[in-house]
């Protein structure tokens, strides 16, 4: 086993880990603060029309509140495709989501009409864990690797404060993100120098 990868398990187990003890009613209150620091954003939201969501799974920051808080804004959620690809489509309310096999909320094709990577300004990502520097630990499947390899707009990683480290393992191949938002505000992340 290659020490990225070592240390990318031996991170996620750490973290997983720590978010299992983190209670419902601080992962909702958390939750509420940050949709409200995202939607404060005037400067990281100016000219953003499109916003990409994600419906929240585990001990994940739920952002369906932003359908509120910013009701001029279009939302695309994700919708897993085979081969560990994603597509977007455009969902205006978040109850509108409907649970998959694995209990995960997703657009319905069938009703929310696919909407082209290159039309959306923003996408907000989960993860497990983030680094300062914008790198992105996911859960090890890579679908938001692949699907914001080429991605031209902005990628703001959404985590608890416990989540962010100053780096987090990562390779070339990997996302990386341009601001982050906890319970604490909206930062831009700073890459280190090569």
């Amino acid at each position: 086993m290659s020490e990225p990868v070592t240390a990318k398990s031996q991170l996620r187990s750490e973290i997983r880990a720590c978010l299992a003890a983190i209670s419902a009613e601080t992962i909702q209150s958390s939750s509420i603060a940050i949709a409200k620091h995202i939607a404060a954003a005037e400067d990281l939201l100016s000219g953003m029309n499109t916003i990409g969501l994600y419906s929240a799974i585990h001990q994940e920051i739920s952002l369906s509140a932003l359908h509120q808080l910013l009701p001029e804004k279009k939302f695309v959620y994700p919708l897993c495709q085979p081969g560990n690809q994603l597509t977007f489509h455009l969902v205006p309310e978040s109850k509108q989501l409907l649970a998959n096999s694995m209990q995960i909320l997703e657009p319905q094709p069938s009703v929310h009409p696919e909407i082209n990577i290159t039309e959306i300004d923003l996408i907000i990502c989960p993860g497990l864990a983030f680094g300062m520097d914008g790198s992105r630990l996911g859960r090890g499947q890579g679908y938001y690797d692949r699907a914001l390899e080429h991605f031209k707009g902005l990628k703001l990683g959404a985590a608890f404060e416990k989540q962010i480290k100053a780096s987090v393992p990562h390779a070339r191949h990997d996302a990386m993100m341009n601001y982050l938002v906890s319970e604490t505000g909206v930062f831009a992340t700073t890459p280190l120098q090569e």
